[in-house]
């Protein structure tokens, strides 16, 4: 008697195994989308993050909007863990990393611009100006990375 766990697939065996994964992956695309609250939370905290971050040291509320953001950032992911069927992380799956690096990036310049301006006119408004462009640049990008991610698991072989 042969243990047919330790046995080799054949060629066609093996291809039959691959088309079945491939099927899999075109058949879960539809549903890899985040829930419709994450990315207007998620830019919501963004928000509150440089504006906290930049208006620390003058205003004692500041110190309330970084926690707030940094609440919703520990509670995000608890959430959509729980309530979703499916979980794919944008920023790292390689069909939507590229997109999700430059929404990344997108946002490092905000808070260092914020920050700068800030520092060199005292004016409060570049954190203002800063969140509100952080909450649209993550409604745009949030739904732009669930998209491109899809695309790429309907493409996949």
């Amino acid at each position: 008697m042969t243990d047919e766990r330790s046995a080799r697939p054949n060629p066609q065996q093996a291809q039959q195994a691959l088309d079945t994964v491939a099927e899999s992956h075109r058949a879960l695309a539809p549903f890899v989308r985040s829930p419709g609250w994450l990315y207007p939370a998620q830019g919501v905290g963004m928000s509150l993050f440089i504006i906290g971050l930049v208006l620390f040291t003058s205003h004692g509320w500041a110190t309330v909007a970084l926690g707030t953001s940094i609440i919703i950032f520990c509670v995000l992911p608890v959430l959509q863990t729980e309530r979703s069927r499916v979980i794919l992380d944008v920023y790292t799956h390689p069909g939507s990393r590229v997109l999700g690096l430059l929404y990344l990036a997108g946002f490092a310049v905000l808070v260092t611009g914020a920050l700068v301006v800030h520092a060199l006119s005292g004016g409060e408004w570049a954190a203002y100006v800063a969140g509100l462009l952080a909450l649209a640049l993550t409604l745009v990008c949030g739904p732009a990375m669930d998209k491109k991610l899809a695309a790429s698991i309907r493409a996949s072989h």
